[in-house]
């Protein structure tokens, strides 16, 4: 199921008619969809995300992680992104955080080198989306703080900060183990962890089931491609 659900996506994602006839098909349908019985406002910034940018997030996983995001954004702690691409999913969460910092970690030169049986699916560089083009669309936000480079390599400048809210979309699953290993201690009690491609990429779920295999939180799959954990308040 992985390489044939993978294979596929990445000739589509290459392919920019293809693209267009089937994610984008799809995604223009369920925002129809939204369309009638979600806020306007939510609706506009879905929108305003996707303008004039590449989003690998179907309108249904944008509308989730803008919930999310939204919901967590009330609580104590910073929000954070591991997995940048070209910032649909970024402006997403700069609408929501209100006063809270969001950090964005990605090398922003694409993918790192696959390993394993990944590498007959990925290639580095894949999905690489730039800094400055990120920077731009988001210069008219506040508090937003971008971590170029190889994770975690790229937090060692960071404190003590804690987090309500974190996204992942990296693909691999060694950039997916490292971002649940970096996050997961530093997330506060009822802190979410959201992650992208969850059913379709099994380096992707085998990430997050060796790593919680001795955590007492459970993944909450969701009906998109994502899935999420709940911070417990107690430690494992």
């Amino acid at each position: 199921m992985w390489m044939r659900n993978e294979a596929m996506r990445r000739f589509v994602s290459r392919n920019r008619f293809v693209s267009f006839l089937t994610f984008g098909v799809h995604s223009a349908i369920q925002m129809k969809l939204l369309g009638g019985h979600k806020h306007p406002v939510t609706l506009r910034r879905l929108k305003q995300a996707r303008a004039d940018t590449d989003s690998l997030l179907s309108s249904d996983e944008a509308f989730i992680l803008h919930e999310l995001a939204q919901a967590q954004a009330i609580y104590e702690g910073d929000l954070a992104e591991f997995g940048v691409y070209r910032g649909a999913s970024a402006e997403l969460l700069c609408m929501v955080k209100a006063h809270r910092t969001l950090h964005l970690f990605d090398t922003f030169e694409g993918l790192p080198a696959p390993k394993g049986k990944e590498r007959k699916v990925f290639v580095k560089g894949e999905f690489n989306g730039s800094l400055k083009s990120v920077e731009r669309k988001l210069s008219g936000y506040e508090n937003v703080v971008f971590h170029p480079g190889f994770f975690p390599d790229s937090a060692a400048g960071l404190g003590e900060e804690r987090y309500s809210f974190v996204h992942l979309d990296v693909d691999l699953y060694e950039a997916t183990l490292a971002g649940l290993t970096y996050f997961y201690p530093r997330m506060i009690p009822g802190g979410i962890i959201l992650t992208h491609d969850y059913s379709i990429i099994d380096g992707v779920s085998l990430a997050f089931s060796e790593f919680l295999a001795d955590k007492p939180e459970h993944v909450i799959e969701l009906p998109t491609t994502q899935a999420m954990i709940i911070r417990s308040a107690h430690t494992a």
